[in-house]
């Protein structure tokens, strides 16, 4: 490398874990230049603008993930554990051990991407066996349960990669390891472990028991229909108090009559939804006996609210990645009662040998069932693949792949 060369690579370097530190809510380049003990001028003689030095970082990270990708053994003859040890060892031991990348991929390249999928095939490149629904499909799972498989897998690593995404902290090497040994467990075995499943599940008649219906759903308000659309077309960090009031078509000022910041506004809009959602849950989970209907119920009734509200599930969509601000605690959006509920089955059963928290399992149950629902409307599945998607992810949830092998 040129010297050129090596001093850009250093600016490169040098943003992804400062602005890192920061969360990226700060890109600013006084930051940077004085951690590299540069003055700003002398930064723009290697990049044009800040902009540009943004597209150089996604440039970089981009080809350092699709060399890693290349180095992935998956092909037709693997077995399922192979590919589940390929993809903990591979992209999740990388994000793991870079944290600055994945901080960077999480919190600014999904937050500026309104197309998700694409930036995902972008990042992919030409490597299409990784971990890829078609490897499944070869082991004998139909295609819906390629897709489901492949995608509890998928959130299950993103859930446990960002239990430092706010924090200051990294990951040991001890926590690494251990990561990639809880992903592969449940992946095989679910949260119950090696214990079988006592009985079978009569789906439809939970369904029907937990059904919701739309009286059952909190009527829109002026307020929280700008509030989603704006969220929606610009995502949360980018959403402003002058966006709102301009899509309401009033000032800024009268809004806040109503709302200290934007802040408040959101958190207000999810947290009535969220007590709207509780309520729901818990009159219905009453009506069974056992844990596994009752976490059943659960998915059913949230995918069911979030189904007949699309504007509310879209908000819970973007607090999967990203939480609103700084100053606002990951406890404010959680189901407390969700929270409850999973407390007393950890503490009263064998579902929980891996021995989470059961604050840390209800956040990651809410993470895992909303991504497999993403991924199916945005692909504009039909209510039964949808309804098929719920169980296949409650089944993979508490017994894992071992009992879907064929």
């Amino acid at each position: 490398m040129t010297k050129r060369e090596v001093k850009t690579q250093l600016i490169l370097d040098t943003a992804f874990k400062v602005w890192g530190e920061d969360f990226f809510y700060n890109t600013s380049l006084s930051s940077l230049a004085e951690s590299l003990g540069m003055t700003k001028p002398a930064i723009y003689r290697y990049f044009k603008n800040k902009g540009a030095l943004l597209q150089a970082m996604k440039d970089d990270f981009i080809t350092k993930y699709k060399t890693l990708l290349e180095k992935s053994n998956s092909g037709e003859n693997m077995t399922l554990d192979e590919l589940i040890v390929d993809y903990t060892e591979i992209p999740i031991r990388f994000f793991a051990e870079n944290y600055h990348y994945y901080r960077f991929f999480v919190l600014f390249l999904i937050n500026m991407n309104k197309d998700v999928e694409l930036l995902f095939n972008e990042m992919k490149g030409e490597n299409e066996n990784f971990l890829s629904t078609d490897l499944l499909q070869n082991l004998g799972f139909s295609e819906i349960e390629s897709l489901s498989i492949s995608g509890f897998i998928l959130s299950v690593g993103g859930f446990l990669l960002n239990q430092h995404l706010f924090t200051k902290k990294t990951f040991t090497k001890k926590e690494i390891n251990q990561m990639g040994k809880t992903i592969r467990y449940i992946s095989r075995y679910g949260l119950s472990g090696h214990r079988e499943q006592t009985s079978k599940i009569e789906y439809k008649e939970v369904e029907r028991i937990s059904k919701i219906d739309k009286k059952d759903i909190l009527p829109l308000n002026k307020i929280f229909t700008a509030v989603t659309e704006v969220i929606a077309d610009k995502g949360i960090w980018n959403t402003t108090v002058d966006a709102i009031a301009e899509h309401l078509g009033m000032s800024k000022s009268s809004l806040y009559f109503y709302f200290d910041n934007k802040e408040q506004m959101i958190q207000d809009v999810v947290g009535s939804e969220r007590d709207r959602l509780n309520e729901l849950i818990m009159e219905r989970i009453v009506k069974f006996e056992s844990y596994e209907e009752q976490l059943y119920c659960i998915f059913y009734v949230m995918s069911s609210y979030f189904l007949e509200k699309p504007a509310i599930f879209t908000i819970m969509n973007w607090l999967r990645y990203q939480f609103l601000n700084k100053s606002i605690k990951p406890a404010d959006h959680k189901l407390e009662k969700f929270s409850e509920y999973i407390n007393l089955l950890t503490n009263t059963s064998s579902f929980n040998p891996i021995g989470f928290r059961s604050e840390q399992i209800a956040e990651g149950l809410s993470f895992i069932l909303i991504h497999g629902l993403w991924e199916c409307i945005g692909k504009n599945n039909s209510r039964e693949n949808l309804k098929f998607r719920i169980r296949k992810i409650h089944e993979l949830l508490l017994y894992g792949l071992k009992g879907n092998l064929k």
